[in-house]
């Protein structure tokens, strides 16, 4: 074991027969299991540290002088050129929760009659006011109040039930 990896507080759990069964990471003492993701961009991001910090000799001062001898432009130190870890895991996390309430909104919509589904384009999709949506359908807007009303209540069962 090289001496960064016994200070690090990421680690692979293999077992008997060297299958990698767990990505860990020690975070306030407590050991997190983490998917391969977030793994692999936590190592990332521990690698570039170490690298950063042994650009820089020990015992070294930066100074802003000695930057400009060096060519640095002052605007681009500590300028990151690339998104945290975090950020990217958290992006990625968000983009797949959007896709899957986006596909149950779609089954849900689908599960509704034709009127019903009329209804709910109308107000939200083309964002016709309950007066404006009465007069396209041919019914009165207290009609079209308590249409809406039914469907949201069923829709919010209707992903109750299925998001979980």
């Amino acid at each position: 074991m090289k001496k960064w990896q016994e200070s690090r507080n990421y680690r692979k759990i293999r077992d008997n027969s060297g299958n990698i069964i767990a990505n860990m990471i020690t975070a306030d003492g407590v050991d997190v299991a983490v998917t391969d993701e977030v793994f692999e961009a936590y190592a990332q991001m521990d690698r570039r540290e170490r690298y950063l910090s042994e650009d820089v000799p020990a015992g070294k001062v930066l100074s802003l002088e000695q930057l400009a001898e060096d060519g640095v432009q002052p605007d681009y130190v500590g300028a990151e050129t690339a998104p945290s870890a975090e950020d990217c895991c958290f992006a990625r996390e968000d983009h797949h929760m959007r896709e899957e309430r986006s596909h149950l909104l779609r089954e849900a919509l689908n599960c509704l009659e034709e009127r019903d589904r009329q209804v709910i384009t109308a107000l939200f999709y083309e964002h016709l006011s309950t007066r404006e949506c009465a007069r396209r359908m041919g019914i009165t807007q207290r009609a079209v109040i308590k249409r809406r009303d039914r469907i949201l209540r069923d829709m919010k069962k209707y992903f109750e039930k299925n998001a979980a």
